[in-house]
């Protein structure tokens, strides 16, 4: 059995690095995007070797994270996606939401809701 693969989408490399710390605590690899452009582009490429999609709301450029949540949903329906974001409203998307500043008990059980729930 292969390893999970996650793909992280966050501006910030500090919380990249720590979600990918997390993640790799319990036997997750991540590769990681800073804006959702690149994470589609990722998406193309290795398509169904990306295990669960983690992105946070906010990011520059022409896409946010529910538009690109949205997006990868459409290509990939079975894949599990969690928004982050600071900002104090909960999307109402249907996606699994996590509030930053979150620690890492509460995004591993994100990550085991989402998973179980696609399985």
């Amino acid at each position: 059995m292969r390893e999970r693969v996650s793909l992280i989408v966050d501006d910030e490399p500090e919380i990249r690095a720590y979600l990918r710390l997390v993640l790799e605590c319990k036997g997750i690899q991540s590769v990681e995007a800073e804006n959702a452009a690149e994470a589609l582009r990722i998406l193309q490429k290795l398509g169904s070797q990306i295990d669960l999609l983690i992105t946070d709301i906010q990011m520059p450029g022409d896409m946010d994270g529910v538009d690109l949540a949205y997006s990868a949903n459409s290509s990939f329906p079975t894949l599990p996606v969690i928004l982050i974001s600071g900002i104090v409203d909960k999307p109402s998307s249907g996606f699994t939401f996590v509030q930053k500043p979150f620690t890492p008990e509460a995004i591993l059980e994100a990550v085991k809701k989402v998973i179980s729930a696609k399985a």
